[in-house]
C-alpha cells in the first residue's frame, strides 16, 4: 500500500517570473477549455484519440508552449470529461491550477528550490519548509499543482509526494460506533462527545439566521465567511479525534459502511434530517483512514445492521434492547451505554470480517472480560453505564 500527502509550498518569485507563470496559466486554461470541447463535441474521453486529434494542431499555433505540459493539459482534460461522464463541459478559468508532473519540473526539499517549466523557459524559484513537513524531506515525489491567489499575488506548489506504507504487524481488533450525541465510541470505553462542537453550531446557526433575515450583499458575504469558519473548526475537530484513536494500541479499526444513511432516514422528521445533514461522519472516516495507513494500521467496514439492538454479550437481537443511550437486553439483562455496546459489537464482526486473527487468541478489542466477572462499572454521560449478571 502507498501513502500519499500533499504539502503546500509558498514559492518565492521575482515579479518577471510571476508574470511569466501568469502568461503560462492563461495560456494553458485556455487550451484546456478548447481540448475540453473537442471531446465534448466527439463524445470521447480517450486520451489517444484526443491526442490525436489536437496536439499537432495546438503545436503548431502555440509552439512556446513545453510538449510536456501540453500533454498534462490533455490528460487533465480527459480525465475531467470522464468525472463528468461526458454530460457537461468542463471549463477552467485564466488562473485555475495547472498540474506539473516530473518532466516539466524539478523539485529538492531539501535544498528548498524548484525549477518550473515556462512559455519563456525554466522559471526558478525558492520556498521554505515549515517544521511539520520536516518528516516528509525523505519521501520520494511524484506531481504536483501550481496554484495562483490572485488577491494576494502569490503562487503556491501543492506536492503530491508518496512512499510505502509501513507492514501491519498486529491483529488487535477496536470497535468504533459513530454518533450525532457522540461523535465516537470506542470499544475500548473511550467517548468522544459532539457538545463542544453542537455548542458552535447553535453559535453560528443563530448568526446565520439574523444574516440571512437582512439579504443585503454584505450580510450573504458574511455567511459565506462563517460557513467556511464552522467546516473549518468541524474538520478540527475531527483531526483531533481521529488522531487520538490511531494512536490506541489497536491495529485493525472496525467502522460501520454508513454510506446510505441519509437515505435510510428521510422519514425521521426535518429536525432530525437537519441534524443528520451537520453529521460529518464521512470526513471522520477518511481522517481515520489515512492516519492509519501512514503508521501501518488497516481500517475495515463492517455491515451496520443490528449493532444497535444486539447485545454484545449474549448476542440476542431485539429492537426493544436500546431506549436512547441506554441499553438493557431483555434476555440476559445486561445494561450497558447503548453506543459502546454498539462499538463492542462492531470490534466482534472487525474480528470476524478482517479473519486475520486466530482461533486460540482470546477476544482482546474491549473490556469484556471485565464485564463477564461480575464487576458493576458506573460512569457517568460521556462514559459506560453498566450491570452483568453472572
Amino acid at each position: 500500500m502507498i501513502v500519499e500527502r500533499t504539502i503546500k509550498l509558498k514559492l518565492e518569485l521575482s515579479d518577471e517570473s510571476k508574470e511569466t507563470l501568469r502568461q503560462t496559466m492563461v495560456l494553458s486554461n485556455r487550451i484546456f477549455n478548447e481540448i475540453a470541447r473537442y471531446g465534448f463535441d466527439n463524445h470521447t474521453c480517450s486520451k489517444v484519440s484526443v491526442h490525436h486529434a489536437t496536439y499537432y494542431g495546438i503545436r503548431e499555433q502555440h509552439p512556446e508552449l513545453p510538449c510536456s505540459i501540453l500533454q498534462g493539459i490533455r490528460d487533465v482534460a480527459c480525465e475531467a470529461l470522464k468525472g463528468l461522464e461526458l454530460k457537461t463541459l468542463p471549463r477552467s478559468k485564466p488562473f485555475s491550477a495547472i498540474r506539473y508532473n516530473k518532466r516539466v519540473h524539478k523539485i529538492n526539499l531539501i535544498k528548498q528550490n524548484v525549477s518550473l517549466s515556462s512559455v519563456k523557459g525554466r522559471v526558478t524559484a525558492t520556498f521554505s519548509i515549515p517544521e511539520y513537513y520536516k518528516q516528509y524531506l525523505e519521501w520520494e515525489f511524484k506531481t504536483s499543482t501550481l496554484r495562483y491567489n490572485k488577491q494576494q499575488n502569490v503562487f503556491y506548489l501543492h506536492v503530491v509526494i508518496h512512499k510505502p506504507s509501513p507492514e501491519p504487524v498486529g491483529n488487535k481488533v477496536l470497535g468504533i460506533d459513530r454518533g450525532i450525541v457522540n461523535i465516537a465510541v470506542t470499544s475500548n470505553n473511550h467517548f468522544f462527545n459532539s457538545k463542544p462542537i453542537k455548542n458552535v453550531r447553535a453559535k453560528y446557526a443563530f448568526l446565520r439566521a439574523k444574516l440571512q433575515s437582512k439579504g443585503t450583499k454584505s450580510a450573504k458575504k458574511l455567511l459565506r465567511k462563517i460557513s467556511r469558519k464552522e467546516q473549518r473548526f468541524v474538520s478540527k475537530v475531527n483531526h483531533c479525534i481521529s488522531k487520538e484513536i490511531v494512536a490506541m494500541p489497536f491495529d485493525i479499526f472496525a467502522i460501520e459502511d454508513l454510506t446510505s444513511i441519509r437515505v435510510q432516514s428521510r422519514t425521521r422528521g426535518i429536525d432530525f434530517t437537519q441534524k443528520l445533514n451537520n453529521w460529518a461522519f464521512y470526513e471522520l472516516e477518511q481522517f481515520i483512514r489515512y492516519k492509519a495507513e501512514a503508521v501501518g494500521k488497516s481500517v475495515v467496514t463492517i455491515d451496520p445492521r443490528y449493532t444497535s439492538q444486539k447485545c454484545s454479550v449474549c448476542g440476542h437481537i431485539y429492537k426493544g434492547n436500546r431506549k436512547g443511550n441506554s441499553f438493557h437486553c431483555v434476555k440476559c439483562g445486561f445494561q450497558i451505554h447503548a453506543d459502546l455496546n454498539a462499538a463492542r459489537n462492531i470490534a466482534v464482526l472487525g474480528i470476524s470480517g478482517n479473519g486475520r486473527l486466530s482461533v486460540t487468541q482470546p477476544y482482546i478489542a474491549c473490556d469484556e472480560v471485565e464485564a463477564r466477572k461480575g464487576i458493576d462499572t458506573e460512569h457517568s454521560d460521556n462514559a459506560a453505564h453498566f450491570i452483568v449478571r453472572s
